[in-house]
């Protein structure tokens, strides 16, 4: 039976979205038992004890469907972000978050503007859908080029995404460009502003957005707790907007998309703000510890607001280093599939330890 036939156009074009490899499967194929992994923007820290304690509370009820509307966590979070508990949405991450929206808004011959490269996610789901992304190269000092992505802005345009600090480069757009950048989008165009790096931004002129709310209507917030909280393999994501665009959104979401064991974690990680702002304060530190090494060992780094490093090796094929750090059970990831070809990879920030590791291993790669 020809499968194909049955599928959209933009689903036969898309190629399926590839993770970073687990420790589990690097050990299996290379026969190591010791492995770090640096590829997929996770904070190497474990939860906190609190966190555990929560989801193994609530394990003892996994015979019972989860609070469908998340109404505790929609009430906790709503007082952490200062916002009304009408504007929050939910999701199984910020990725579902995205594709929700997309799928949403768009229908055909309409179109979504998005920096390039970026998220991968997003030419990924605007491809299955109709093939409506519209991207946009990144300015020279690889972040978005706000005037040009606003410039793309046409009358079949209902969304445009600014990933801000944006993945894989690091790199974040001011409070005064994005002022400038809101100040010339329509206001019947939604823009989303993926911030799922937002608590580890310390710089001072980055913008705030929660307070943009109020005067523009068409934005819309993602955030994640998969990041700094620690809590990537429980998946839960949201978007603050409008609420009568939440409204709307919520007509997508699938019944019971954030699990019991998800809204617990994240109760438990709301109650300690402290230990947040500890994480981001730490992470800095091992980032510039990080971003020193890179630049010692004559590596191209680009500074960063995140979690992560964008590097880039003069005369080397980064694709070729990542495979010989990874025979050496180091793991990074080469950004061939992020659109910056066979010359960039990314090094996520691990524990200091693991950071050394593979500062050591690719000092003796490049020697």
């Amino acid at each position: 039976m020809d499968f194909e036939s049955l599928f959209r156009p933009g689903i036969l074009n898309t190629k399926p979205y590839t993770p970073g490899k687990p420790i589990s499967e690097v050990q299996r194929e290379l026969g190591l038992t010791d492995v770090v992994k640096l590829a997929s923007n996770e904070n190497p820290e474990s939860p906190t004890s609190a966190v555990i304690d929560a989801v193994c509370a609530a394990a003892s009820q996994l015979n019972r469907y989860p609070d469908g509307a998340c109404f505790e966590l929609t009430r906790t979070l709503a007082a952490h972000l200062g916002v009304d508990t009408r504007a929050l949405f939910f999701g199984n991450g910020s990725n579902e978050v995205i594709d929700m929206m997309i799928r949403a808004l768009i229908s055909p011959g309409e179109n979504v503007v998005f920096g390039h490269p970026s998220f991968i996610v997003y030419p990924l789901t605007t491809g299955v859908q109709f093939e409506s992304g519209r991207p946009v190269p990144l300015d020279a000092d690889d972040r978005h080029d706000l005037p040009a992505m606003a410039a793309a802005v046409n009358d079949k345009t209902k969304l445009v995404i600014v990933c801000n600090p944006n993945n894989p480069t690091g790199t974040y757009n001011t409070a005064e460009e994005f002022a400038a950048f809101m100040a010339r989008i329509p206001s019947r165009v939604i823009v989303a502003v993926d911030e799922a790096y937002y608590e580890y931004v310390l710089a001072e002129d980055y913008p705030e957005t929660i307070p943009m709310l109020a005067a523009y209507p068409n934005l819309v917030l993602c955030r994640t707790f998969s990041k700094i909280y620690s809590m990537a393999g429980l998946r839960v994501g949201y978007a603050v907007g409008h609420p009568d665009f939440i409204a709307q959104l919520q007509k997508t979401r699938e019944p019971f998309n954030v699990n019991s064991l998800a809204q617990a974690a994240c109760l438990a990680v709301l109650a300690q703000p402290e230990e947040t702002a500890a994480r981001a304060l730490r992470n800095r530190v091992w980032l510039e510890e990080l971003f020193a090494g890179l630049r010692s060992l004559g590596c191209d780094v680009t500074p960063s607001q995140t979690n992560f490093l964008l590097v880039r090796i003069p005369g080397r094929n980064a694709t070729e280093v990542q495979q010989q750090l990874l025979a050496r059970g180091v793991i990074v990831r080469p950004m061939n599939a992020f659109g910056l070809g066979d010359g960039a990879m990314r090094v996520s920030v691990g524990l200091p330890a693991e950071n050394q590791r593979c500062l050591e291993a690719l000092k003796e790669i490049l020697a």
